[in-house]
């Protein structure tokens, strides 16, 4: 099994994308993302999860693939908060 994680911000969209052969820890409507790690430019700021979509999906059979052939991907749609401790309460 392969998981991929891919954040898209509302004002931006598409931000970072992550791939694992280990399941993300939960993620839900609510929490804050600290993108200030992510080294782009335009991910200082904090990111509020809104939604997040499940994907499933298998891949073509292209020979030895050592990830499996299904992929979890969760889409997580956010919009960015400013850092102030307020956000962080």
């Amino acid at each position: 099994m392969e998981y991929q994680l891919e954040i898209c911000c509302s004002d931006s969209g598409f931000m970072k994308m992550f791939t694992s052969t280990a399941p993300f820890m939960p993620i839900r409507v609510g929490d804050l993302l600290d993108a200030s790690a992510w080294g782009e430019p335009a991910s200082g700021s904090k990111l509020r999860v809104l939604n997040l979509e499940h994907r499933i999906s298998q891949k073509a059979n292209l020979g030895i693939d050592p990830s499996g052939r299904i992929v979890h991907r969760i889409l997580i749609h956010a919009d960015k908060v400013p850092d102030t401790t307020q956000t962080t309460q």
